[in-house]
């Protein structure tokens, strides 16, 4: 059973704009994550959140990412929800100098944060596919194995595609791809 970990950020004030408070966000949204072992999901809320400073975007939002690339954050797929204009510019912006990209949903679509027109292409396929093999993302965007094996690095890496490995019945090792969605199975809340 998929689990997802919902994190309200309004917790920390409708209006976010200092490296210390983003520095705290991050560090509970961390500790949270790890308190449960492996999460299937985040789900990051900026619902009620109206505006926030790209420095506090950089620090929450892009040192998050950072160490998730990195492995070093237990989560298989990581969303962002409830970004409003002003927000969604502030994270957009740090993820774009960071080199990053992250997964959002607004009003029930998703779409890629932070990301060059190719990879947003690649992104777009991936949820038109929903459970895919690399070679079959591949046949669809008609590029090489390779050059999407690349691109879905970078997906994974920012938890908006999660990978598994699976036992194919000829033997050896593949990897089936899924998007990271909003799931309906339990969710764990912070206040």
């Amino acid at each position: 059973m998929e689990i997802t970990l919902e994190f309200a950020v309004r917790k920390y004030g409708p209006f976010l704009a200092t490296r210390g408070s983003a520095r705290k966000a991050r560090e509970d949204v961390e500790s949270l994550i790890a308190s449960r072992g492996r999460v299937d999901t985040v789900m990051i809320d900026f619902a009620e959140v109206e505006a926030m400073t790209i420095s506090f975007a950089d620090e929450f939002i892009g040192r998050f990412y950072a160490s998730l690339a990195t492995g070093d954050i237990p989560a298989d797929g990581v969303l962002l929800a409830g970004l409003n204009e002003e927000t969604r510019e502030a994270v957009s912006i740090c993820l774009d100098r960071r080199d990053l990209v992250a997964a959002g949903v607004d009003e029930g679509r998703q779409a890629l944060l932070g990301a060059s027109e190719f990879l947003t292409e690649t992104y777009r396929q991936a949820l038109a596919l929903a459970r895919f093999s690399a070679a079959e993302l591949s046949e669809a965007l008609k590029i090489s194995p390779q050059n999407v094996n690349n691109r879905l690095k970078r997906l994974v890496g920012a938890g908006a595609v999660q990978r598994r490995k699976i036992a194919p019945e000829r033997g050896g090792k593949e990897f089936v791809y899924t998007v990271t969605t909003q799931v309906a199975g339990p969710t764990l809340s912070t206040p």
